[in-house]
């Protein structure tokens, strides 16, 4: 028992810590205005897909138009709206020219809604460089022009930012924190820039790529049907030789995830089955993974002499300060870290839950659109 405790936190060290300490290490600085010629500067077609999301699409449009880059283009999709939406985006679009609204009225046969919004749009883009982003994302003035420079600097085909989650409730921030944390995990982002084809990137709130790339693979028609697009973006890029960069970003870029705790575990509901493939099998691997993981080493002190326990304590001591670097990482605190095992099981919830109400209805409902399990399970990019 003595060597397993330690033979577990070595191995979790191993798996856990560079990730981690690579996620919340690494900050883009923001890149001020400089003396650069405005021609000398790659045009960039910034993509804004949206449905329903009047209460914060407003918001979003201006903040990227406030953008200290030359030659912007904002193309913002309005995808069958049946709220506001469309009508703030024609407003926007009215105030200033570098905005143009793209108005989807049907949803083709083999496409989710908004896969093909960005795709639509990448389209008729313009720029060199391509920014997919959401409806929801706050952008300061010199955040395009500081993942421009970051990407050119980088030689990249494929830069993605990760902004700065506005805090909630406090149950809420314990759940936002262990999803930072299990994607650092899970993405293993420290590998990211090597030629690892496990360790790939996207974020749905930035992601910006080289258009002439992003065409040379077909842009979204692979990934027409997959729930995950910005991540399987990553992968797309990933499995074509392109090379990407994941960073930072919380002085540039804003986001309030959700707006509660249930929010966070129902938003979860059509990712959270889709990120295994649909596989209960996986689902219930991954339970194991986790039990043994992360909860498992909190049994043996409780039951057997302290002597024989050092491994997993000093496993319990290592998950609770690496949740809390990633709490305080994403705009929370330390007073998170006693909770770890909480936030844990609130994410392994969600993620049963997101397989069982998918399952009960034989598909997914996003956006007030639903899309059957089997043709999701067919339009998988594996």
């Amino acid at each position: 028992m003595f060597w397993f405790g330690w033979i577990l936190f070595s191995g979790i060290a191993v798996w856990v810590v560079p990730p981690v300490l690579w996620f919340v290490c690494r900050r883009l600085q923001p890149v001020l205005t400089n003396h650069t010629p405005s021609g000398e500067w790659p045009a960039v077609s910034v993509i804004v897909p949206a449905r329903n999301e009047a209460a914060a699409i407003e918001r979003a449009l201006r903040s990227l138009l406030k953008s200290d880059y030359p030659g912007i283009q904002l193309l913002a999709v309005n995808d069958r709206s049946t709220d506001d939406t469309g009508a703030i985006m024609n407003r926007v679009a009215s105030d200033d020219s570098r905005c143009q609204v793209i108005d989807v009225e049907v949803l083709p046969d083999g496409w989710l809604g908004k896969n093909h919004a960005m795709h639509l749009a990448a389209g008729t883009a313009k720029g060199e460089y391509l920014l997919f982003t959401d409806g929801d994302v706050i952008h300061e003035p010199a955040a395009l022009r500081s993942a421009v420079t970051y990407l050119k600097r980088k030689r990249l085909s494929h830069l993605c930012l990760l902004p700065r989650m506005i805090p909630g409730g406090f149950f809420e921030n314990c759940i936002v924190a262990f999803f930072g944390l299990a994607f650092a995990i899970g993405q293993q982002v420290h590998l990211i820039r090597t030629r690892w084809p496990f360790a790939y990137v996207g974020v749905g709130a930035f992601n910006l790529i080289d258009a002439e790339f992003y065409r040379s693979f077909g842009g979204h028609t692979a990934i027409a049907m997959d729930v995950i697009d910005d991540a399987k973006l990553g992968k797309l890029v990933k499995q074509h030789g392109g090379t990407q960069d994941f960073i930072g970003a919380p002085g540039l870029l804003s986001i309030r995830w959700y707006d509660s705790l249930w929010e966070v575990i129902t938003g979860l509901e059509k990712n959270g089955f889709a990120a295994l493939n649909y596989s209960l099998t996986s689902v219930m691997l991954c339970t194991v993974v986790f039990f043994a993981t992360m909860m498992l080493p909190y049994i043996p002190p409780l039951l057997l002499p302290l002597s024989e326990t050092g491994g997993f304590l000093a496993t319990v001591l290592l998950w609770h300060v690496m949740y809390g670097v990633a709490a305080v990482s994403f705009g929370g605190s330390v007073f998170l870290v006693p909770f770890f095992p909480v936030a844990a099981s609130l994410m392994s919830f969600a993620f049963w839950r997101s397989a069982w109400v998918t399952l009960r209805q034989d598909g997914v409902r996003w956006r007030n659109s639903f899309y059957s399990l089997d043709e999701l399970r067919k339009g998988l990019y594996r």
